[in-house]
């Protein structure tokens, strides 16, 4: 399916999340391949997931750094477009033009990182996190399926949930949003308030855990299971 939004050509899905799909496409002026990020059309109706949605927007438009997935512009779905993809878009529903990354993310690595390879990732993260905590902005969602590969480094991606530090830009309610596996306390019970750079360093600590074992700490589907254990047991031993 070819098909335009903006300045970009729309070819393929490539991927799946909680919020949406993600599109292989073009600029079609500059021929810079990109991936294109559409909020899913019944979660756009919601004005809280646009929020959510133009707050990665926000989030990500003061990021400038290496290990930072790149932010090329936003738009909305056209009625002309909608009309030319035979029902795969929805007018109105708002996308993201990201950097493609054509290795995928860290999820199929888990488990199978030589220690070399594992420290560098690290260390990537690290770097990331830091210039981002010094722009006042958390991501809330460190997860394998949240980091994606490239020839030399690994960038994060995906501010969705991310958290503006600074009162007069934060969100106006709070949710517990965010993938258990990963989360921090805080984030179980709520406590926006109490969101820092810790939030994400506990996170990452889960992720570490994953890339080392196979898994993370605290495995499980079931939400309240995993926010016990996460709230009160510690990991098993490996």
């Amino acid at each position: 399916m070819n098909v335009r939004l903006g300045p970009f050509e729309i070819h393929s899905p490539i991927a799946r999340g909680g919020m949406g799909e993600v599109w292989r496409g073009i600029h079609t002026d500059q021929q810079v391949p990109v991936a294109l990020k559409l909020l899913d059309a019944k979660l756009s109706a919601n004005a809280a997931y646009r929020t959510a949605f133009r707050r990665e927007v926000r989030a990500v438009a003061g990021l400038d750094h290496a290990n930072i997935v790149m932010v090329f512009d936003y738009g909305e779905v056209g009625r002309e477009a909608a009309l030319a993809s035979e029902g795969r878009l929805v007018a109105g529903t708002p996308y993201l033009a990201l950097e493609l990354m054509e290795r995928g993310s860290l999820t199929r690595r888990v488990g199978r990182l030589a220690w070399p390879a594992m420290r560098a990732t690290l260390m990537d993260l690290l770097q990331a996190l830091s210039h981002a905590h010094a722009r006042g902005v958390i991501h809330r969602d460190i997860k394998p399926g949240n980091v994606l590969v490239g020839e030399r480094v690994v960038k994060l991606t995906d501010f969705g949930l991310a958290h503006a530090m600074h009162p007069e830009v934060g969100p106006d309610r709070e949710t517990r949003g965010g993938t258990p596996q990963y989360m921090a306390p805080e984030q179980f019970q709520g406590r926006w308030r109490d969101y820092g750079p810790w939030t994400d360093l506990y996170a990452l600590g889960c992720l570490a855990w994953s890339l080392v074992t196979g898994r993370p700490p605290f495995p499980g589907k079931v939400w309240k299971k995993v926010m016990h254990d996460q709230l009160t047991k510690r990991p098993r031993r490996c």
